[in-house]
């Protein structure tokens, strides 16, 4: 305790006291009133001694009440403890002085303990402030974590993040109950708008949590049953040698399951893995069609360069009458030797095309020249037949990598009767 602070130890004078007390034979001890002519109030019995030592004996009691309320005064001065207990110590100490008679300055000892009230009030005060800031505080505290619980309940149901924002909410909720238990408690008008307000965050976050996940349960419901048809449509299509359209159906499957969206992952890469596995058994069979059906390209194209090699031998037609009938048998094989493979189509159709205008020059310049203008329109409408020809050509190998029955078998009726004009106007 500072030296400033520290209590003094007080003790009555014995000449003092003489003054204004009595004391029979028996030890009683009687003091008189401070004021002029007051009376006598009594004291007490002494009976282990003498006058002189019933006076200390008393003078000692007083003394050592003085003493606690110089104690308490120091307690006061340095704030030792709050105003309440402060404030029960000197209701003790002013009741003991008031319901005794004392051998003392009992006045001067009345004044310390309203100075020590002073203090005391002084002390309160301060606590009342502080506590009232304190509560301020913690409901600022309570308001904040009303206000994130309010805020989590009005997000969209379809955009909020479900975990996090329940672990959060738990949080919140965790914190609302510690600020609860520690001091200051709120009082009840402040805490139960506030809890009301935290309730129905709570209440409404919790509702919204359940109607979004009943409806995503039924809309993953709804995508299992969907994809559940598409599979059986897949699975049916599987073994189709129909290679065309049923490209083009599995592409349409694609395009609704991904219409459909996404399940719950297990359930969606249970259901992707035999959706695809139904499509890997039809590709599959597709792509060992294509490939017998491209080695077979391979090998009608290695016949049209062998006939290709020997029609240009023939060449230059300086007589063509004399390779006519050698010329149309390649020119028919070439036909017959079927498709090539897309990537050489063009390059042979210009190759047997030169190979081609080069023989009707020659036959034009050994005729007559009404044999030639008759020669010239034959000529133009086997141009056209051979254009017509390269592109229906075009088509039909488009068809048979697409896998198309109906485009290939239309394009192949067509081929034929252009191919079979073409002979005829050409044997003429």
């Amino acid at each position: 305790m500072s030296p400033a602070i520290k209590p003094n130890y007080h003790q009555t004078p014995l000449d003092e006291v003489r003054e204004r007390t009595r004391v029979d034979e028996e030890g009683h001890v009687y003091v008189r009133s401070a004021s002029e002519g007051g009376e006598e109030a009594y004291v007490g019995q002494f009976s282990a001694g003498d006058a002189e030592a019933a006076l200390q004996y008393f003078t000692r009691k007083f003394d050592d009440l003085y003493n606690r309320a110089l104690l308490l005064r120091a307690r006061v001065a340095t704030q030792a403890d709050s105003a309440g207990a402060l404030r029960s110590s000197q209701a003790t100490l002013s009741k003991e002085l008031e319901n005794g008679t004392w051998v003392g300055d009992v006045i001067g000892l009345r004044g310390i303990l309203h100075e020590i009230e002073r203090g005391i009030d002084g002390i309160a005060a301060a606590e009342k402030k502080q506590n009232e800031e304190a509560l301020a505080a913690k409901a600022a505290v309570r308001e904040e974590i009303v206000r994130a619980a309010e805020d989590l309940a009005a997000v969209d149901p379809d955009r909020q993040h479900w975990k996090s924002a329940q672990e959060r909410m738990n949080e919140l909720f965790d914190q609302w109950k510690t600020e609860q238990r520690n001091p200051p408690r709120l009082p009840k008008s402040q805490e139960d708008p506030l809890w009301k307000r935290f309730r129905e965050a709570r209440s409404t976050f919790e509702r919204h949590r359940k109607a979004f996940f009943v409806r995503r349960d039924k809309e993953a419901a709804d995508i299992k049953r969907a994809k559940e048809e598409l599979i059986a449509e897949a699975e049916k299509l599987q073994d189709s040698k129909d290679f065309g359209s049923t490209t083009k159906a599995y592409h349409r499957l694609m395009d609704r399951w991904k219409e459909q969206g996404r399940g719950p992952r297990k359930t969606e890469d249970a259901q992707w893995a035999r959706f695809r596995a139904a499509q890997d058994v039809f590709f599959s069979a597709r792509d060992e069609a294509n490939a017998k059906m491209e080695a077979e390209y391979r090998e009608n194209l290695k016949k049209k360069e062998e006939i290709l090699g020997k029609l240009r031998g023939l060449m230059p037609f300086t007589k063509p009458a004399a390779v006519r009938e050698r010329y149309f048998a390649l020119i028919e094989a070439w036909d017959a030797a079927g498709k090539v493979p897309r990537a050489d189509i063009k390059r042979m159709e210009r190759a047997i095309g030169e190979v081609q205008d080069a023989f009707r020059e020659a036959e034009g310049a050994t005729r007559s020249p009404r044999e030639s203008a008759r020669n010239d329109r034959q000529s133009e409408m086997i141009d056209q037949l051979e254009e017509t020809i390269s592109q229906l050509e075009v088509e039909l190998a488009q068809a048979d990598s697409d896998g198309d029955a109906q485009r290939r078998r239309e394009a192949e009726e067509a081929l034929a009767a252009r191919r079979s004009w073409l002979k005829m106007l050409t044997s003429s």
